[in-house]
């Protein structure tokens, strides 16, 4: 049976780094970041489709679903507001079914966790949050934050879930073997995959990339990209499955919806499968990506290489 997660019991086992500095600042709590604000978006209205590509599903179908999962990978598009809406909406309407649930976060690094913790548990308030967590107008997303305070307003935790970026530059530019190399303090802000990802993912990522390398050292620029985006991967899974494993907490991940795609397609999303493999196959993953450009392009492609359900359990198209 689960126990319920409170805040302070999880953010001392979620502490990472030293208390930053909270010089105070001018910023304001923005009103629209309050949770269940009203901008005259009906998130529970739009279209659903379901990643089996069996039709669509309507918003409650998808809350049953996802209210007893394990673990929740969210994958949105970044700044878009709509899809940042509908993500939290439906985190709002999850923390309402399920006591357990706490957030996990792509835009918040590991060694910012002390800034989110003060905030969450009063030590600090918004402004000398958004100064010790270095939230600026481009990482502090209405909705991201919304969900922020429904945490601190339900006494739930919030994992700062990604490696600190000048790692993953290290890793790009030096290897893994450079961050080896760093002091065991150093390592608490990052996980060491053990190998580069291989498989659909890995070829989508290649081909994705092959037009920003130059001629020469193209694979090696390539293949250090790589080892970023794969550092990010495991970081994210390892900071996700500790919880479920420590508290049996279940979580709710919001990340980039190119770490999620395809996630039910193994090999088609390393930080699922990372995810897996440190809880074990009979964990229950759900899943939801949001998509700008039309979803039946993304239900189409899994649909000729006649594999359901390889994308997402949901896929939700909202144009801009």
């Amino acid at each position: 049976m689960h126990r319920i997660i409170t805040t302070a019991i999880a953010l001392a086992a979620f502490t990472l780094t030293g208390c930053e500095t909270t010089q105070s600042t001018n910023a304001v709590f923005p009103e629209a970041a309050t949770p269940g604000y009203d901008d005259g978006f009906d998130a529970t209205a739009v279209t659903i489709h379901k990643g089996d590509v069996s039709g669509t599903a309507t918003f409650q179908d998808m809350i049953d679903d996802l209210a007893d999962a394990d673990v929740i990978l969210v994958g949105e598009m970044h700044g878009h507001t709509k899809g940042l809406d509908f993500i939290a909406t439906t985190f709002e309407a999850l923390v309402e079914r399920n006591e357990n649930l706490i957030l996990s976060m792509e835009f918040y690094e590991r060694d910012q966790q002390n800034a989110l913790d003060d905030y969450l548990t009063g030590v600090t308030d918004y402004a000398k949050f958004v100064k010790a967590a270095n939230r600026n107008k481009g990482n502090n997303a209405i909705g991201h934050l919304r969900m922020v305070q429904l945490c601190k307003e339900n006494g739930r935790a919030v994992i700062a879930a990604n490696s600190p970026r000048r790692y993953t530059t290290m890793a790009r530019k030096q290897g893994y073997e450079a961050l080896a190399n760093l002091s065991q303090e150093q390592q608490r802000n990052f996980e060491i995959p053990r190998q580069l990802p291989v498989g659909y993912y890995a070829d989508t990522f290649r081909g994705f990339m092959s037009g920003m390398a130059g001629h020469d050292d193209s694979e090696e620029i390539i293949n250090g990209f790589l080892r970023s985006q794969s550092l990010w991967d495991q970081t994210m899974a390892a900071s996700v499955a500790r919880p479920v494993l420590q508290y049996n907490a279940d979580v709710f991940h919001v990340v980039g919806h190119f770490h999620v795609d395809n996630n039910m397609r193994k090999g088609g999303s390393p930080m699922t499968d990372a995810i897996r493999d440190r809880l074990g196959d009979n964990v229950k993953i759900r899943s939801f990506v949001i998509h700008g450009s039309d979803a039946t392009s993304v239900l189409s492609d899994d649909a000729q290489n006649d594999e359901k359900s390889a994308a997402a359990n949901y896929i939700i198209y909202l144009p801009h």
